[in-house]
């Protein structure tokens, strides 16, 4: 009768143990394959909108507008006809140097760039362009990309400093592929697509604003 009863009890035990090996586990590989198609998911990849030939005309575009600049070095702004004058004829000789954006246009001019005698310090030796920094920057709200190129300038007058303060010149692609300077802060005002793209809030919508705009 003992040996009966503990031949029971073993087959129990031996039960026991089966049934806690079938219990239901996440294999390791099927856990890797979830986190891999998330990991995917998140880091979505878009295809560059600038290509190579894009880069180096943005690149060249970079150097005629600083050229441009500079032949405005040493001119006066004591007056309001000075300004108004010195602007028209910036505008002007800018927009036939490069493509400037429809949506963009020439800033008024702002004391942080004359010095104390009320002249323009535009000379080459206040600029430093950062041609090998150039980076393409995808903003996925407008669904937009631009191609930023930094540009340092030493402030001269009463905002001098020993630190140059930076500036990005930041070019778009058009439907019909056109490279154009859209807005640098500098001398070219225009739509901030950047600062657009982080508002939580925006008066565009999001497609329209890419439409009215025609870029990539």
């Amino acid at each position: 009768m003992k040996k009966l009863i503990l031949l029971v009890a073993a087959f129990m035990i031996v039960l026991l143990g089966c049934s806690k090996d079938e219990s239901p586990v996440m294999s390791p590989v099927s856990s890797g394959e979830q986190v891999k198609q998330s990991e995917q998911e998140l880091n979505v990849v878009r295809e560059a909108v600038f290509k190579n030939e894009d880069i180096e005309q943005a690149q060249n575009m970079a150097r005629q507008y600083l050229a441009t600049l500079t032949e405005f070095h040493g001119r006066s702004v004591f007056t309001t006809a000075d300004v108004d004058g010195l602007q028209k004829e910036m505008s002007e000789k800018i927009k036939s140097t490069i493509a400037i954006h429809e949506e963009s246009r020439i800033y008024p001019y702002s004391g942080t760039k004359s010095n104390d005698d009320d002249k323009m310090e535009l000379s080459a030796s206040r600029f430093e362009l950062l041609l090998d920094e150039a980076r393409e920057v995808y903003y996925p709200n407008l669904n937009v990309s631009q191609l930023i190129i930094p540009m340092n300038y030493l402030m001269p007058g009463k905002y001098a400093s020993s630190d140059p303060h930076t500036y990005r010149l930041r070019f778009v692609k058009t439907n019909d592929n056109q490279v154009q300077l859209i807005y640098d802060g500098f001398f070219i005002g225009g739509p901030n697509l950047e600062k657009k793209d982080q508002e939580e809030v925006d008066p565009y919508n999001p497609e329209k604003l890419k439409e009215d705009l025609k870029i990539q």
